[in-house]
């Protein structure tokens, strides 16, 4: 019994003495571990925000901050480099394109404004220190992606953007001036890489239709009021001499109305506009409005073109003019 247990403790004594020898021989072979810790890369409030200025291998997208009585919006602006015309394979091989690149203006609102929440104060997810070199590249920071320019209370703040972080869409950065790196989230990188479809305001308005409780329409000299009828969330538009009976011709123009989605914003007034609708909007005091105009086409296949222009907006945006179309031609049965 004596020599069973003697046994079971040698073997025991000898299974710790071989890992411990294992870990011994193997640790100076392993990574050394970087500083991970949470960390504040800079300070900051989304009021003092003036400028964020991406700049990648292909594009470089700016937002300047504006504001008004409603509040902060964005006016953006988008290069990038042109697109090369398809290959004809009959034409032989074509001449390298020259270099040229592309400008679209927009208005940004809603991802705009959670971007530049984001960024000011700016919190790393990690804080790695100072990266050697050496180990540059597995960072991405050896040949970086882009840089992050955040203009903060008159100051520019600066991150030089590596690669994602594995298996993940986080992202390394490093400020220059410090050479600190940090691991921030991946998401406002995306918004400004992506920004002709996450950076576009293509909503008319900041508020849903089931918080109006009237809406004038004024087209042609002609004006009229509609109210919201119907219980809680059962709300229909309705004529207020029988706000209890739904009205399926304001309805249905209400809806091709909220169909108006902007698309290509303009800095200016358009040229020759003409005034094709405006409403607005209320719930005791104002929410908002609507302007749909038309102005001859510079687009030889069409004769007129839309832009629309809300409380949100802030700025002209062409619409579809389909739908344009169809709310213009409706005008008679909603004015009567």
């Amino acid at each position: 019994m004596n020599v069973g247990r003697g046994l079971f403790v040698h073997v025991g004594l000898f299974v710790l003495a071989s890992a411990s020898a294992v870990a011994v021989w193997t640790r100076d072979e392993q990574p050394k571990a970087l500083v991970q810790t949470e960390a504040t890369v800079w300070p900051g409030r989304p009021a003092d925000v003036a400028k964020v200025v991406f700049e990648g291998k292909n594009r470089k997208v700016s937002l300047e901050t504006k504001s008004d009585k409603i509040g902060a919006y964005y006016v953006g602006s988008l290069e990038r480099e042109a697109t090369p015309p398809p290959v004809n394979p009959d034409a032989g091989a074509p001449p390298p394109a020259p270099g040229g690149k592309t400008k679209t203006d927009f208005v940004g609102v809603g991802v705009a404004q959670k971007l530049v929440e984001s960024l000011a104060p700016l919190k790393a997810l990690r804080a790695l220190g100072r990266i050697p070199e050496d180990r540059a590249a597995e960072f991405g920071l050896a040949e970086p992606e882009g840089t992050l320019t955040v203009t903060i209370g008159g100051a520019e703040r600066k991150l030089v953007l590596g690669g994602t972080t594995p298996g993940g869409g986080d992202r390394y950065v490093r400020e220059p001036q410090t050479g600190e790196t940090y691991v921030i989230d991946g998401g406002a990188m995306r918004d400004l890489d992506t920004a002709e479809s996450r950076l576009v305001e293509r909503e008319l308005h900041g508020w849903k239709e089931a918080e109006v409780s009237t809406a004038e329409l004024n087209a042609g000299g002609k004006k009229r009021q509609i109210v919201r009828g119907g219980p809680e969330g059962k709300r229909f538009w309705a004529d207020p001499a029988a706000a209890d009976q739904k009205d399926e011709t304001a309805a249905n123009f209400m809806a091709k109305l909220d169909r108006l989605r902007p698309t290509d914003y303009v800095m200016s007034d358009p040229a020759g506009k003409q005034d094709v609708l405006r409403v607005e909007y209320a719930a005791g005091a104002s929410l908002g409005f609507l302007e749909l105009v038309r102005v001859p086409a510079t687009d030889p296949l069409s004769t007129v073109e839309y832009f629309v222009r809300t409380e949100r907006t802030r700025l002209y945006a062409k619409v579809p003019r389909q739908t344009a179309e169809q709310v213009e031609q409706d005008l008679g049965s909603i004015l009567k």
